[in-house]
């Protein structure tokens, strides 16, 4: 439970996008794992379709647009660690 309220936190904020969005889509998929076989469509589960966006928001950047993205990527800190964004 504290790590999906980490990575909500980052998402909501916008801080570290890469590695919420990483990490939610692996809790996400994880989670429907748990319940395999599904009772209803496999490739339809919401569980993947919110791993995806989760996917897409990475990808586009989401977190300097409509976040503390660009705020977040001129810290010290992130400009030694790269990874960090």
């Amino acid at each position: 439970m504290a790590a999906l309220l980490g990575i909500g936190v980052a998402l909501l904020l916008g801080i570290g996008m890469r590695i919420a969005a990483a990490a939610g889509a692996l809790l996400t998929v994880l989670m429907w794992t748990a319940v395999l076989p599904p009772a209803t469509n496999p490739f339809m589960d919401d569980h993947l379709v919110y791993a995806a966006v989760l996917v897409l928001l990475a990808l586009l950047g989401a977190g300097t647009t409509w976040g503390l993205g660009r705020r977040w990527a001129a810290t010290p800190l992130v400009r030694r660690n790269t990874w960090l964004t």
